[in-house]
């Protein structure tokens, strides 16, 4: 029986249209599972399916266009460029499509991409490189920070369901880089509609370690076509991790590790790296059942 596959994919438009689009696959017994779509201005994972062949992100809503099914980013990225007796910043925004709050808007760029399938396992390898926008002496734009971003999928048949794991690695390859403090970074999520409370889904999350004061998890239920019910939830990995959260009724889900304080990436140094994992069902599981799947 086939297990774990990739699959290119160019994305149709009507005849005459043409936008250089095409998508890469991860595919489960030769349905797609998930698609890794480069997109205009980041890369992200659109679309996600259940095992049931149900959709369950929304890619670029009109209230938020740059909203964008699995993504991510941040709003605030900082060059710190050594000048004469001093040091100049340079502020970047890799979060909003358009200048955002006076920063204009970069782009992650794939610059390699492979997979490799084993069982009920499959990882695949992004490389990507984060570019300021086109500017006097940087035509192709500033090289902010390089990424290596690993995206592991799972398939749990006892949850009836896919886990997703996102790791992203990022080391600076001129100056140091500081990214926020700020309320649009890392690690998001926005679900279809029909799984949004302010249209008629569920919302829920779970306090799971000793002590903690935060949510280790947050996930949202809902229907998604014909009667059908399948959630989508997410929580930092390692599980341990520091993270606060921004979860709305329209349907988004952050995890931010950087909310009050900057993190640090300089050149030469250890990579920063920062990783969630999602699970991707059918059916409503319990709160044990998401714990089980995301965190065991």
């Amino acid at each position: 029986m086939m297990g774990f596959g990739l699959r290119r994919e160019d994305i149709e438009l009507p005849q005459g249209a043409w936008s250089a689009g095409e998508r890469t696959l991860v595919c489960w017994q030769g349905k797609p599972v998930l698609g890794l779509t480069p997109g205009a201005f980041r890369p992200y994972l659109f679309p996600v399916y259940t095992p049931a062949g149900f959709a369950v992100t929304s890619e670029s809503p009109a209230d938020h266009p740059h909203h964008h099914s699995i993504w991510v980013g941040a709003d605030h990225v900082n060059l710190h460029v050594p000048a004469v007796q001093r040091t100049e910043v340079y502020s970047y925004n890799f979060y909003v499509n358009d200048v955002f709050q006076g920063r204009a808007p970069g782009r992650i760029l794939e610059v390699h991409c492979d997979g490799q399938a084993e069982g009920e396992r499959m990882q695949v390898t992004q490389q990507l490189q984060w570019r300021g926008p086109r500017e006097w002496g940087a035509p192709e734009g500033r090289h902010v920070l390089t990424e290596t971003r690993l995206t592991r999928v799972r398939h749990l048949p006892q949850h009836h369901g896919f886990q997703l794991e996102i790791i992203s690695s990022l080391t600076a390859p001129t100056h140091p880089v500081s990214i926020g403090p700020t309320r649009h970074a890392w690690f998001n999520a926005r679900v279809c509609a029909g799984m949004s409370p302010l249209h008629g889904g569920e919302s829920r999350c779970l306090q799971t370690s000793t002590g903690a004061t935060k949510p280790a998890w947050y996930a949202c239920t809902g229907t998604v076509g014909g009667g059908h019910v399948a959630t989508l939830a997410m929580g930092p990995w390692p599980a341990a991790s520091a993270n606060d959260w921004y979860v709305s009724p329209w349907g988004v889900m952050t995890a931010n590790p950087c909310l009050e304080n900057a993190l640090w990436v300089g050149p030469g140094g250890t990579p920063l790296t920062l990783g969630a994992r999602f699970l991707v069902c059918d059916g409503r599981p319990s709160d044990v059942q998401i714990d089980q799947a995301l965190f065991e």
